[in-house]
């Protein structure tokens, strides 16, 4: 369930002061109602560890094509995002009269699962990593196995086999499925 990052329920414990029973009594009251009550000392607390900001569709492109000018580097639409709403943060936060401080804004995906977007910030296509340009139009495989491990290792030592030595065809995606559990 990604809907509830376990991140975030890591986040809940320490917040709890690390009272798993606590915390198990609290998700389960989200779980059942959606909503997550917490004291107000708490709420501070999240309130000074957390910050947020927004991105338009505009202001994403805008940083899409600032990037690729001033540092000669593609952003995919996601780190725009994040690349703005850090922009803003250092502003409403006064992160940057902050001695010796530095932002990091970490990287979501490559420009080029977003051709469309980057092309129309930048006026020109992301480049295509060559390992993404030979699968770009290649099939799919597909293969039903047993619900077996051994079965399941046997086909990957076989894909990566022929992948090594030069027989297998380019594929998008090797599917395996049918498997519940997998354990190396």
């Amino acid at each position: 369930d990604i809907g509830i990052s376990s991140n975030f329920e890591r986040y809940l414990y320490y917040l709890f002061g690390c009272d798993a029973q606590r915390l198990a009594e609290k998700m389960a009251g989200f779980k059942s109602t959606g909503k997550l009550h917490v004291e107000r000392r708490e709420l501070e607390v999240a309130r000074q560890d957390f910050a947020s900001g927004r991105a338009s569709e505009q202001a994403i492109a805008e940083a899409i094509k600032e990037w690729d000018k001033q540092h000669n580097y593609t952003l995919d639409p996601h780190t725009a995002c994040g690349v703005q709403a850090a922009e803003q943060l250092r502003k409403t936060l006064q992160w940057a009269e902050l001695p010796k401080h530095e932002m990091v804004v970490l990287g979501t995906a490559h420009p080029a699962k977003f051709t469309d977007s980057v092309r129309t910030a930048m006026g020109r296509p992301p480049v295509m990593p060559p390992a993404l340009q030979m699968v770009q139009n290649a099939r799919t495989r597909f293969e039903v196995l047993a619900n077996s491990q051994q079965k399941v290792r046997e086909a990957i030592e076989q894909t990566v086999r022929e992948r090594e030595s030069g027989k297998a065809q380019p594929c998008a995606a090797v599917c395996f499925s049918g498997v519940r559990r997998l354990l190396f």
